[in-house]
């Protein structure tokens, strides 16, 4: 089945990119026994640590206002970032997530037997440059996560982020992430070594061609944010590999449905060569109903 990537967590049912949008991410995994990836966004706090968080600023998803990285790790595990999409949240959905909690919450899923893993993607431009991926990969490297096979996907807009996680995690599927045109990718090629395109939804819905060239040069295509049932299917059946969604319970239940196939073709009517056709014995032709008026000179004399 495609990769569905749960985006900033089961950001549907709860509030993004808190411990309960990723807790709740990776139950949803636990109960189908499917492997859902948990996305997250990176930025630096004001005492250095990677952050779980989308904006630079706290100001969309919490009760506060500011720049991200002018709080201390411990200052914003004291904001709310719950009220605002939930009334009277519990601390889990009030919470938000370091990179190094959310990278231990896979591990212990995982560790349990759930399939579960991480798409992490570096944010730019950002305070911090290309540092912020140095960071990634230290991380990553402490829980052994940078060799092929693990757990993790990395991801960025940026073609030099992505150039430079693939110099720090060669072992790592890279994605390039595309959002107002597809320019110097639209015939389906990407940078060298990079593996997977990740185009936003509108790009496909105006260029649905796309997701075959892409294929055709053996490349994976991850679309985002894919949410509508109707949307879902169609990228479905353009052969999407990978979708990002706020609603992974939804992606799971339409990606496990039987597709619908084409009907039949239709067998071509042959036509005989004219030698062919010369060659078979003439059918009988009934004869018409003025014919079938005349009496016969036998009938006549019997009346």
């Amino acid at each position: 089945m495609a990769t569905i990537i749960a985006h900033r967590g089961f950001s549907s049912r709860q509030p993004e990119m808190t411990r309960a949008a990723y807790q709740a991410a990776i139950d949803l995994s636990a109960e189908t026994g499917l492997e859902i990836a948990v996305e997250c966004d990176v930025h630096f706090s004001a005492d250095d640590q990677l952050i779980c968080l989308h904006d630079l600023t706290i100001d969309r998803t919490s009760t506060r206002t500011g720049l991200a990285h002018d709080f201390t790790v411990a200052q914003l595990k004291r904001i709310d970032f719950g009220s605002r999409r939930v009334r009277r949240p519990t601390s889990d959905q009030r919470e938000l997530v370091t990179l190094q909690e959310l990278l231990e919450m896979v591990r212990d899923a995982r560790a349990a037997g759930v399939p579960v893993s991480v798409v992490i993607e570096t944010k730019h431009p950002n305070p911090c440059g290309l540092r912020i991926e140095e960071r990634v990969a230290e991380q990553l490297h402490a829980f052994g996560w940078d060799v092929p096979g693990s757990p993790v996907r990395v991801i960025s807009f940026s073609p030099e982020a992505v150039a430079r996680l693939g110099e720090l995690l060669p072992g790592l599927e890279r994605t390039l992430l595309i959002q107002t045109e597809f320019g110097r990718w639209s015939d389906g090629d990407l940078p060298g070594g990079v593996e997977v395109a990740g185009p936003d939804l509108r790009l496909i819905k105006s260029d649905p061609g796309y997701v075959a060239r892409a294929r055709a040069q053996g490349h994976q295509v991850h679309v985002w944010t894919v949410n509508s049932d109707e949307d879902i299917r169609q990228c479905r059946d353009l052969g999407v590999t990978g979708f990002t969604t706020d609603y992974p319970d939804r992606a799971v239940e339409i990606l496990q449905e039987t597709p619908p196939t084409s009907p039949p073709a239709l067998t071509p009517v042959r036509t005989l060569p004219t030698a062919e056709r010369a060659e078979l014995t003439p059918v009988s032709v009934l004869p018409t109903a003025a014919e079938r008026a005349e009496p016969t000179e036998d009938v006549a004399a019997a009346s």
